[in-house]
């Protein structure tokens, strides 16, 4: 008698419960579509592609100068005694070595600032969303990438797009 009447309050309990639970409203964004359909994320979008841009063809340029010194000292290979060609042979490799190196510390530089740039945007864009989840009794909001199956009717995008683009200069 005892254990049915356990039963029978944690049955109640859960039952009591499971409807304050179900009011929990989860909506769902797009992150990737805030930062490439708002204004600031437009912004920020344009100014790494025109860095990346820079980047590329500055060292799409000192690659061309390498190789065609490279195409210079091949040709020279059979005019020139072996110890100058051994000794422009190994200037080129330094000079590779340290086009290299530049490129490497160059594309970091710049990885370093795209991830600036995103969490600084983030962080202008977090109170936004949390006055907005506020305002509009919801509980959790869940980034779009991590939802396989989701009703449009849950996707707050085009709501903090709007909100941003409104208040972020």
């Amino acid at each position: 008698m005892i254990l049915k009447s356990k039963l029978f309050s944690i049955f109640f309990f859960f039952v009591l419960l499971l409807p304050v639970y179900a009011d929990n409203k989860i909506t769902f964004l797009n992150l990737d579509l805030v930062l490439s359909q708002s204004n600031p994320g437009k912004i920020i979008l344009n100014d790494l592609e025109n860095l990346k841009k820079k980047n590329e063809e500055s060292f799409q340029n000192l690659g061309d100068k390498i190789k065609k010194k490279e195409q210079d000292l091949l040709k020279k290979k059979n005019i020139l005694s072996k110890e100058e060609f051994e000794s422009s042979l190994i200037s080129l490799k330094s000079e590779i070595d340290l086009f290299n190196k530049e490129r490497s510390k160059t594309i970091n530089e710049y990885e370093q600032f795209k991830k600036k740039k995103l969490n600084e945007f983030l962080s202008k864009i977090t109170p936004l969303i949390r006055e907005y989840t506020s305002e509009n009794s919801i509980s959790l909001v869940l980034n779009q990438k991590d939802i396989f199956i989701g009703n449009k009717n849950y996707d707050i995008t085009n709501d903090i797009v709007k909100i941003i683009d409104n208040n972020i200069k």
